[in-house]
């Protein structure tokens, strides 16, 4: 492994590590390899799984991300490893709402996977998931399903002038 491919390895894992930080009951993670080329997150938020026929809520999700030899130029490998129902998610398949592009950060992906989980992104024309598609184009109005998000919440600041006296 090249040194510049050790810096962006070692900036990823940093950034995963700030993401999660007073995040600790939404996500976690645990990693190996120095610097990390293999992640199991877990993941807190409300999501879908199918029991039989039906849609029901679940709020806990796992997933691997596994770097390959190509990474950043190539997408991280995704796993799922708990069930879910959504239309753009199908075991190994995740099909996500922007083409990969080596500047995005690990981060920024996982915050993405994050929203396809509350079903605050989802695509119903490109489906990998059609039964999950049709669900979800009869039930838009129930989403996202959880408010919480890993985003960063945007601050806002006010500068006022200062009241003459």
């Amino acid at each position: 492994m090249g040194p510049r491919k050790k810096v962006r390895l070692q900036k990823d894992y940093e950034e995963l590590l700030r993401l999660t930080t007073g995040r600790s009951g939404l996500i976690r993670f645990e990693h190996r390899g120095a610097p990390p080329t293999y992640y199991k997150f877990t993941v807190s938020l409300r999501g879908l799984r199918l029991e039989g026929d039906r849609a029901v809520v679940s709020d806990h999700h796992q997933f691997e991300l596994r770097l390959g030899a190509y990474y950043p130029s190539e997408p991280p490998d995704v796993t799922w490893l708990t069930p879910i129902f959504h239309p753009n998610i199908r075991g190994q398949a995740v099909c996500h709402s922007q083409q990969w592009s080596p500047a995005w950060s690990l981060a920024d992906f996982v915050i993405e996977l994050g929203d396809m989980i509350r079903m605050d992104k989802f695509n119903v024309k490109s489906p990998l998931d059609r039964k999950a598609s049709a669900w979800a184009e009869k039930n838009r109005q129930r989403f996202p399903l959880d408010t919480r998000s890993l985003r960063v919440p945007q601050m806002r600041i006010s500068i006022r002038p200062k009241k003459r006296s």
